[in-house]
Formats: C-alpha cells, structure tokens, sequence
C-alpha cells in the first residue's frame, strides 16, 4: 500500500511540477496542502514539501538562465531576508496550531489572487501607477533599481526586505518555496514583467527550499516521501520549462490566479475538517 502511495506521489508531482515553474512557485504550494489532506502531520508535510523543491528548482533555474530571464540583482536582493524568514518559519510550525496555519495560509492565497486579478484589468494597472501613495509605499526609504528588458524602475529596499522576511516565514512554516508570494509581489508591487518574475521567483526557491527544508531536517519532520515527490517535480519541472518558453506572460499570470484560487479554497475547507 505504501508503495502505491509512493507512485501516486510521483505521478502527482510530475503534475504539479510543471504548473509550479510556469507560474514561478516552484510546486510546493500545491504539495503541503496535498499531503495535509493525505493525513500527514503539518511538520512531515512541510519539511517534505519544501526539501522537493531544491533539485526541481535547481534546474529550472539554470533553464531560466540560459534564457537571460532571471534578474539576479533583484532574486539575491529579495532572498537574503526570505532565508532568514525560512528558519524562523520553520520554527513556528512546531508552535502554532495547525488550524491558524490553515486560516493564514488560505487568506493569503485569495488576497494574492485578488492582487492578480487587479494587475489583468489594465485601467487597475493605470490607476496604482498614477497613485501617489502607491507609489511611495512600495518605494520608500532606499531604493533598489530593477533593471529589466528596455525598462527600469525603483524598488523600496525596505518593502523588499518586509517582503522577504514575510515570504520566508510563511514558506518555512507551510514548507513552500515563497515564489507563490513573491511572484505577485514582483508584478503587481514592483513592476517586474510576468516572464521575469516566475523566473526570479524560481530562482529564490533555491535558496528558501534548502535554508528552510534544512532547518525542518535538523527537527526530524523528513520521511521517505521526500524521494517520489523530488523525482516527481523534476521531471515537470522540465516539461514545465519548455511549455513555458512558448506562451504568453497574461496565460502565465492566469497560471497563478487559478493555482492560488484552489490551494485557498483547499486550506480554508481543511479547517472544517480539522474541526
């Protein structure tokens, strides 16, 4: 029975994969849910979850970089304190009760939806770049310059570092890889086109999945479904870099509305089961 469990993983993961890099999230967004809902504990599907990640992200990232995708500047910028945040995520898990976790983890997914949502209506898009106060929330206090393709703009360095800190928590406890939030704070907060974003975030997930996954080892939390649900994820991983390179940026920002919309639906429903 646990090896047909095993192949369900893997056969789950390869799917998941392939979403996971179009939409730059990496795919542990959709995996810690699953595997709540498969009745493993909220650690063992954190730890699980984000440890997947590292290989799969691993190539996807250099797929980006061949590809010039990836802006560096921006992912480093934005990681340093999401690494910090991982471990003190990590931590959390073993405190807080898995149904708050639950509760912020879907809140979060509908309110980065509704941000994606917004950034598809180009009258919204017109209106926060025109919005003063917009504009000086998202770059106060120094100022990180993004260089992309033909475009540039400011980035507040202390938004980024909030960001990153907030992002980082919440994939150490959920055991994601942060690209789910950092993708959308990337195009609707700063500006950065679809394409680059996804990229960029995937990158980061290298990082957070290896500082936070190691922090959850050092805890016990990995089991042995660490090993189908890697194999899973890289090979969708490729297909999903491939697929990717061939459609448009609003199919990929779509890609993310959807995936956020179902994994809130997902954890909010969990609390009624848990309850």
């Amino acid at each position: 029975m646990e090896f047909l469990i095993h192949i369900f993983l893997f056969i789950l993961s390869i799917g998941i994969g392939i979403v996971g890099v179009i939409g730059g999230f990496g795919g542990g967004v959709f995996l810690f849910p699953i595997l709540i809902l498969m009745e493993y504990p909220i650690e063992t599907a954190a730890a699980n979850s984000l440890m997947a990640l590292f290989f799969p992200s691993i190539l996807a990232t250099f797929h980006n970089h061949r590809h010039n995708t990836i802006n560096y500047r921006l992912g480093i910028g934005f990681e340093i304190p999401t690494a910090f945040g991982a471990v003190l995520g990590a931590n959390l898990t073993l405190l807080l009760p898995p149904t708050l976790l639950y509760f912020i983890f879907g809140l979060i997914a509908f309110i980065m939806a509704y941000m994606m949502i917004k950034e598809l209506n180009p009258q919204n898009s017109i209106n926060e770049q025109n919005n003063p106060l917009f504009k000086r929330i998202m770059a106060f206090g120094p100022k990180l310059k993004y260089i992309g393709k033909g475009e540039s703009s400011e980035i507040g360095i202390l938004m980024l570092i909030i960001s990153g800190i907030t992002s980082g928590m919440l994939a150490g406890i959920f055991g994601i890889g942060a690209g789910w939030i950092k993708a959308p704070i990337m195009i609707t907060g700063f500006g950065v086109p679809s394409n680059i974003a996804s990229a960029t975030a995937t990158f980061m997930i290298v990082i957070t999945s290896l500082v936070g996954g190691y922090t959850h080892f050092l805890h016990g939390s990995l089991d042995i479904i660490f090993i189908p649900l890697t194999l899973g994820l890289i090979i969708g991983a490729e297909v999903g870099c491939r697929i990717r390179d061939r459609i448009r940026s609003v199919f990929i920002t779509k890609v993310i509305i959807i995936s956020l919309l179902v994994i809130g639906v997902i954890m909010i429903s969990r609390i009624f089961l848990t309850i």
